[in-house]
């Protein structure tokens, strides 16, 4: 039996060991791709046949078999993006002559400005479709599978490729253009436009000097189906005299709400133009760090509201709107540079952004490609396009490729991004996101609009496990280990055989059974009541121990009578503790609140004397005891050798009212002494409440820690030897004495283990957490406030994560941290249980 005891005790070891090494393998298996660098891969590069006159804009198809492109003198034509051929002329404009231009690839539209003064927008875009090996002639259906190849299908030109033995796709350009909008008497020489709900959105500089804002709104009869289109014109107080040359670009950003103009020696101007009609200049700036640089390209991100500026000394930044607050105390937006990505000093020529994430491309005049993702700074791919400059650059929409324009020839890459997002910067440092007035830790995965920015910050989440974890150890450890050395050194043992499996079955009370608990019933009820709540954790306590100093009065003889019964009497005291929190929670409120404890939490009311007191009367209780135990008690000693029994009751009574009436009164001191020298912690550990808070998860939780620390601990307690537990009460120290002195040191590695393996159970809770705290992703201390932990997040949000490949791993991310926070509480957990251990050998 000793053989097979071994062998079974060791297998299951060596299993339990290869079994969370297992787990710690994968969560790295998993989450390790986040961090590996983007790939780019060459393609054949392409000479432009027939040599393109200068093109002014270029773009790539999903599949990267087409690229359209806007040629000098207006003409707009499809390519094959392997050979460079010029596969059909979308549109030609030969009078009125194109002089000014904008295209959106993400929205599919452009803004095209003429020589007459109108404006014209387009459609375009690449449409693919399946087609049969049957409807195709023999020499297309010859191709092998994978080949592509220029040609005509139902009237359209474009490019062809097999994709298996039966099917090919097949990839053309269309364009489309809307009618002419009458907007000066001179020519156009500078266009942008948006579109949001209310409309298509455009900003027009004439020849003439004139800024001019128009917004055009089209409505399609449904009957009928003409599509009647409404004008608002606006004009812009630009003042092109006074010596200044004509801006480089006019911009508008993505809702049509701001209009940016900038010149090349980096002055900008930004007019706030949410109502059309009254336009008005909003700031002034300077765009460049260097008065000896030059702006040499401009090119919105992804939604157009961060600016991203490219100078002559190859740097570009990173520009967005963020409020902060001015002289006059008020919160008010201006451009701010978030990101500076930093080139090698030659001229950025080129920028392209994508449309589906927040990666540009930069192109160099010494003929190098850069493609890095802004928010987080990584740099992932540089290439060479030759020694010449590039011209354009083009992003794919699924950002799966890029290319360039160098010298008459088009230049590709395939590309494997990876996880741009995801560095070890972005996830546990705070990161400037677009819109925000500073640097923060967010996280936030998904949003309803396709420019929105994954915010993948960790530091929210391991700080409200943290969080979690320290609010239910307050509450469940004081009582757990409390309990258990009441059971096991004072309880009866017929009243321990009842009520320590009673305790134990409360560990098999399902999480989502307390989280429900906490959120539909607890946390409603508590947020009515929150100042008799918080008297609660006070009065409890004193009455247990008025209780049991009034005991003390009671004759010995009817003492030994009802000794049986006194744990029903402690029992007893339960309702009337509840009962005089009750009473006095209104004047708690009225004393220290205010009157009205929500609005002194969100500070619109009194002063921090009550936040104040909330902190220091444990502290205070604590320093009493500690005086009452090392001061006067030693003090009193000698001198109450010769009193009877009822005199020594009634002054430990009188002891514990003054010392509790001490530790009020130096609590009230010191709140007033910091209240007066202006310091107010609200914001802190307080601050505006929230049903569903810390104060609940603590609460609920400490009830699902209870049990198994409890448990464990009493147990530990169990163990110690009799005989030094005799010899104490042999030598004349009381059964208190005796515990606190011999039984607790012997035990301690016991109950460190227990009280760490309910921290263990705190930091892996998920549904207690996701119910009753919010599942909010906040800082702070606040114990009337929510927050979100690891596990939490990793429940609620992975069955969605599969759609997103960096989302999925970064809650695997999520998990291996869990579980190396886990790994490092055990491991110093263990060590000090050790150390414990040995010392209570020494003892």
């Amino acid at each position: 039996m000793d053989v097979v005891s071994r062998l079974v005790i060791t297998v299951g070891g060596i299993g339990t060991i290869a079994a969370v090494s297992t787990v710690a393998v994968f969560l790295v298996w998993v989450a390790a791709p986040l961090f590996l660098p983007a790939r780019s891969v060459p393609q054949p590069p392409a000479p432009l046949t027939p040599a393109a006159p200068s093109p002014m804009h270029l773009a790539l198809s999903e599949h990267q078999t087409l690229a359209w492109a806007l040629l000098d003198g207006g003409r707009v034509v499809a390519l094959d993006a392997a050979t460079g051929e010029t596969i059909e002329t979308a549109q030609e404009f030969d009078q009125p002559r194109l002089t000014a231009w904008s295209a959106s690839a993400a929205l599919g539209t452009a803004a095209l400005g003429f020589e007459d003064g109108t404006v014209r927008f387009a459609r375009f875009g690449f449409a693919s479709r399946l087609v049969d090996a049957a409807d195709l002639d023999e020499p297309t259906r010859s191709l092998a599978i994978g080949d592509r190849a220029a040609c005509e299908h139902r009237g359209r030109r474009g490019v062809l490729q097999r994709l298996s033995e039966t099917q090919f796709r097949f990839d053309s350009f269309e364009w489309a253009m809307d009618d002419p909008i009458a907007v000066a008497d001179s020519a156009i020489r500078l266009i942008d436009h948006s579109e949001s709900t209310s409309g298509r959105t455009f900003i027009a500089l004439t020849e003439a000097g004139e800024l001019k804002i128009e917004q055009v709104t089209e409505r399609s009869n449904l009957l009928t189906k003409k599509v009647t289109r409404t004008v608002r014109e606006g004009a812009i107080p630009y003042d092109a005299v006074h010596g200044r040359s004509e801006p480089m670009r006019v911009l508008l950003t993505g809702l049509g709400d701001n209009v940016l103009l900038i010149w090349k020696d980096g002055r900008a101007e930004r007019y706030d133009a949410r109502n059309i009609t009254a336009v008005s200049l909003a700031e002034q700036l300077d765009l460049l760090e260097s008065d000896d640089a030059q702006i040499e390209a401009v090119e919105f991100l992804i939604g157009k509201a961060t600016l991203l500026v490219g100078d002559s000394r190859g740097n570009v930044g990173a520009w967005f709107r963020a409020r902060s607050a001015d002289a006059s105390g008020s919160n008010a937006e201006s451009l701010v540079r978030a990101h500076l990505l930093r080139g090698r000093g030659s001229a950025v020529t080129a920028l392209a952004s994508s449309v589906r994430s927040r990666s540009v491309a930069v192109g160099h005049a010494d003929g190098r490609v850069r493609l890095h993702q802004v928010t987080s700074g990584k740099l992932l791919a540089e290439v060479s396009a030759g020694h010449g400059p590039v011209r354009l650059a083009a992003l794919a929409p699924k950002d799966d490729g890029f290319a360039a324009l160098s010298g008459g020839t088009l230049h590709r890459w395939t590309l494997d991004a990876r996880h741009p997002e995801a560095t070890l910067a972005a996830l546990f440092t705070p990161v400037w996101y677009e819109g925000y007035a500073a640097p923060a830790h967010v996280w936030q995965s998904s949003s309803g609009t396709d420019d929105f920015e994954a915010k993948l910050g960790l530091y929210p989440l391991i700080f409200g496990t943290l969080k979690a974890t320290v609010y239910s150890l307050l509450f469940g450890v004081p009582l757990a280990l409390l309990a258990a050395i009441y059971t096991s050194e004072f309880l009866h043992p017929r009243a321990k055989a009842a009520i320590k499996p009673a305790i134990e079955m409360m560990a098999s009370l399902p999480s989502v059974v307390l989280g429900f608990l906490a959120a539909l019933v607890i946390a409603p009820f508590v947020e009515n009541v929150v100042p008799s709540a918080l008297t609660l954790v006070a009065a409890l306590p004193a009455t247990f121990l008025a209780g049991a100093l009034a005991w003390q009065l009671l004759p010995q003889q009817a003492v030994l009578r009802l000794n049986r019964w006194r744990f029903l009497f402690i029992l007893a005291l339960t309702p009337i503790g509840v009962l005089a929190a009750w009473l006095l929670g209104p004047l708690v409120e009225r004393l220290l609140f205010a009157g009205d404890i929500r609005l002194w939490l969100d500070g619109q009311i009194g002063s921090g004397l009550g936040a104040w007191m909330l902190l220091l009367v444990p502290l205070c209780a604590i320093l009493s005891g500690v005086f009452t135990s090392r001061i006067v008690n030693p003090w009193l000693r000698p001198r109450s050798r010769d009193w009877s029994r009822r005199r020594a009751a009634v002054m430990d009574l009188l002891k514990f009212a003054g010392a509790a009436a001490a530790a009020i009164g130096a609590a009230w001191l010191l709140a007033f002494l910091l209240t007066a020298i202006g310091l107010d912690p609200r914001g802190s550990f307080v601050g505006t409440y929230v049903q569903r808070n810390a104060l609940i998860v603590g609460f609920i939780m400490g009830f699902a820690i209870i049990p198994i620390i409890y448990t464990i601990a009493e147990d530990a307690l169990s163990t110690v030897p009799e005989h030094l537990r005799a010899a104490s009460l042999g030598a004349g120290a009381t059964r208190w004495q005796t515990a606190v002195r011999i039984v607790l040191p012997t035990a301690m590695s016991g109950l460190f283990s227990a009280v760490m393996i309910g921290l263990g159970r705190a930091v892996g809770e998920t549904m207690i957490v996701l119910m009753a705290a919010g599942n909010t992703p906040v800082m702070d201390w606040n114990m009337f406030n929510g927050f979100r932990t690891l596990s939490a997040n990793i429940a609620v949000e992975l069955p969605e994560a599969v759609r997103n490949s960096t989302h999925y791993r970064t809650l695997f991310l999520a998990a291996l941290v869990l579980f190396a926070m886990t790994f490092l509480l055990n491991t110093v957990a263990e060590t000090v249980r050790l150390r414990f251990r040995r010392r209570a050998y020494q003892l």
